[in-house]
């Protein structure tokens, strides 16, 4: 079977040109290419100018931005629940069982960066339309003990990912998951002499321009003749087990490798779902023709203005034989002086355009939920007010945070399936301030966990309100000093402990 697939090509490459015809009817690459360049400021690619000046007023980006920050600005942690029924355990058992995974859990989340995954999350599904979150075992992360190795998540575009049912959007449930990347093709052969592939096979591993069909115009910039495209397939097989191979064009590099998951470690959500398609919509695509008008009403504003802002002479070449401007010369006219030169005002414009101009920028934002109060535009005269416009308007991203929720939760569910498959039962795990302790994995592996998902409120907000809280409490005489203090949120003012210090030693 090696020899036959090192004579034509892979039978990943053949699914691979499959999942990219799909994508190309649908438009995929060019929307992904076209809302990354229009978010970062480059909105003029593409868009005829015809002369006009090429100005950039990206509210865009901000609006992308407001949404992100105001969806990622609640901080959520990830916790496990024993729901099996057998064994059955005691609760004190069970809450140690829970507190040992959840433990494992905040460490690897704070490890891997999660925070910051999220948020990248967001932009991605913002402008691609769908995050993918891909989780895999490193053998080479160190841990200090005899037991090395651990998983790790990163992000994938959706560019980058094909499914076997595209129009399934369940993950657990398609036939295969191919997944791309572009890898040197020096470290590519590395990994096949490592996995012990013949020498013959390892030479038709060679550099490729397909870069295309990769998210964004920076994909096509790369060093000449130094990568490739590798492809991973992942499938079940009989017994339910997720198989994985990892191949290039010609050749495979990793043959069919039982991994012991029982979970795809794919997990991922749309910004806004589309009817029988995997692929979501990004809210970028439907910004981008409003970001067009109004970049082109600006632009013929400011060529009108250009063209007649200032006043122009009209003088008569018969009596006078050359205009000067310079100021307080004498100009010399053979002749009267009557009808000799006259200024033309400048010219008008319409004030109708600059208003159509303003009402489509309000209009978007007002739609889309990102008001001025949203965007800390509006004038904050009621602080209550204020607060009460910014939480009515992101009310309609809870679809959208409900999404990202579902999505942690999936990624927390496929660290479990790596936790009971991967950890052995002497590894040492994190136990929070109690240090290290083992678990018995081996002994858990066919019971029933949940994945909960506990969001606090928005840091930010929070602290206002309690800060606003507090201040009233002082004026009403219900606290004191001291007690207004120790309840203050966290570098709010500095050396806060050491003021608290100085009115205990006060009081004594």
């Amino acid at each position: 079977m090696n020899q036959k697939r090192s004579k034509a090509f892979t039978e990943e490459w053949a699914l691979y040109e499959k999942g990219k015809e799909y994508n190309r009817s649908i438009g995929l690459y060019d929307e992904v290419d076209t809302n990354e360049r229009f978010y970062r400021g480059d909105q003029w690619t593409g868009v005829s100018a015809e002369g006009l000046p090429t100005p950039v007023f990206n509210f865009y980006k901000r609006v992308i931005d407001y949404y992100i920050s105001n969806i990622a600005s609640s901080a959520v942690k990830m916790s496990y629940r024993y729901g099996s029924p057998l064994p059955a355990l005691s609760a004190e058992e069970a809450k140690r069982i829970n507190d040992t995974l959840r433990h494992v859990a905040e460490n690897r989340w704070e490890k891997l960066k999660m925070d910051k995954l999220v948020s990248d999350s967001l932009y991605d599904a913002a402008i691609t339309g769908d995050a993918f979150a891909y989780t895999y075992w490193d053998p080479s992360v160190k841990t200090g003990q005899p037991y090395t190795g651990d998983f790790r998540t990163v992000l994938i575009d959706n560019t980058n990912v094909f499914f076997g049912n595209p129009n399934s959007r369940s993950v657990q449930a398609q036939p295969y998951i191919i997944i791309s990347g572009r890898e040197t093709v020096s470290d590519v052969k590395k990994q096949a002499k490592k996995n012990g592939i013949p020498k013959e096979r390892i030479d038709l591993i060679v550099a490729d321009r397909d870069t295309d069909c990769f998210a964004g115009d920076m994909s096509e910039k790369e060093l000449e003749n130094t990568k490739c495209v590798t492809l991973i397939k992942l499938w079940k097989n009989d017994e339910g087990k997720v198989m994985y191979r990892k191949s290039v064009k010609d050749t495979v590099i990793t043959e069919d490798t039982d991994t012991g998951l029982t979970l795809y470690p794919i997990a991922y959500f749309s910004w806004t779902r589309v009817k029988n398609s995997w692929h979501g919509k990004a809210v970028g695509t439907g910004l981008t023709d409003n970001q067009i008008f109004i970049n082109k009403g600006y632009a013929m504003v400011m060529k009108h203005m250009m063209d007649t802002a200032f006043s122009k002479v009209v003088y008569d070449s018969t009596v006078i034989e050359d205009w000067s401007n310079k100021v307080g010369e004498a100009v010399a006219v053979n002749g009267p002086v009557d009808n000799v030169a006259a200024v033309l005002n400048s010219g008008s414009m319409q004030s109708g355009m600059l208003d159509v101009i303003n009402m489509a920028i309000a209009h978007t934002k007002d739609f889309l939920g990102a008001t001025d109060s949203a965007l800390g535009s509006e004038r904050a005269s009621n602080t209550s007010a204020i607060i009460a416009l910014q939480q009515a308007s992101a009310q309609p991203l809870e679809n959208v945070r409900r999404s990202l929720y579902q999505f942690i939760e999936d990624i927390g569910l496929i660290w479990l399936n790596f936790m009971f498959v991967y950890y052995a039962d002497e590894r040492l795990l994190p136990a929070g301030e109690d240090g290290h302790t083992s678990f018995p994995f081996s002994q858990y592996r066919e019971a029933l966990f949940e994945c909960n998902i506990d969001v606090g409120a928005a840091g930010w907000w929070s602290e206002i309100t309690a800060v606003n809280t507090l201040d009233n409490l002082l004026k009403l005489g219900l606290i004191n000093v001291k007690q207004y203090l120790e309840r203050l949120p966290e570098n709010i003012i500095p050396m806060k402990k050491e003021l608290i210090e100085s009115i205990n030693t006060e009081v004594i």
